[in-house]
């Protein structure tokens, strides 16, 4: 059986079970799992494609709108070519609008766009660099506002200010006291259903590492 048929029967078979707004729940899972269980373009891929299937279904749930953008920037980090990079970013956008459309006052699509434009970013840093980065402060300070809670907030703030030249203001000494409470508030963070974000523990657990090593 193809995946995408597998896809639809089980669509199908917890409809039947579930036939509330929580039906496409362990299939979502599915796809989130999958893609954490390895960095690459064909396990984001098949999120993208889940969540693709479970939009057409189910079109006022931003959760799938928010997971395909999330797979395609994510497969925007991967991808080496600019134009396919850029490709992905579009497709982004066009589902973080729909997700935010429906749900505008999370801290988590917030942080998802502020996420959208690092990956802009990366395209051309020097010349995107100066466009998208005040756009992802300003993404980030709105998160804030809505959530000081949210451990994403402070984890993409000390990665970006990890990356970032010490004579911009950036390094490893910089980015410390913000992984640091990106870690606190990881350590509380409980996600409100089975499905809702909770990426970045480990990769702001690797940071927090290399900071410490280059602080010692």
């Amino acid at each position: 059986m193809s995946k995408s048929l597998l896809i639809g029967y089980f669509l199908l078979l917890n409809y039947f079970i579930y036939p509330q707004d929580t039906a496409y729940y362990s299939v979502l899972r599915h796809g989130i799992n999958l893609a954490g269980e390895g960095y690459s373009t064909d396990n984001f891929r098949e999120l993208a494609n889940i969540c693709e299937r479970i939009s057409a279904s189910k079109p006022d749930e931003w959760l799938p709108y928010y997971y395909g953008a999330y797979a395609n920037i994510n497969m925007s980090f991967i991808e080496k070519d600019n134009d396919r990079k850029a490709t992905f970013c579009e497709k982004a956008g066009e589902l973080t609008i729909k997700a935010k459309a429906l749900n505008s006052g999370d801290s988590e699509l917030d942080v998802l766009e502020a996420l959208l434009c690092y990956a802009k970013m990366e395209i051309n840093p020097m010349v995107n660099g100066m466009v998208y980065l005040p756009k992802a402060n300003k993404a980030l300070e709105e998160a804030k506002v809505k959530n000081p809670a949210n451990p994403r907030i402070f984890y993409l703030k000390g990665k970006s200010t990890f990356y970032m030249p010490e004579f911009l203001g950036g390094g490893k000494k910089t980015a410390l006291p913000v992984l640091l409470k990106a870690e606190e508030l990881f350590n509380t963070f409980v996600p409100e259903t089975g499905i809702s974000p909770d990426w970045g523990r480990g990769d702001n657990e690797r940071l927090l590492n290399e900071c410490k090593k280059g602080n010692e």
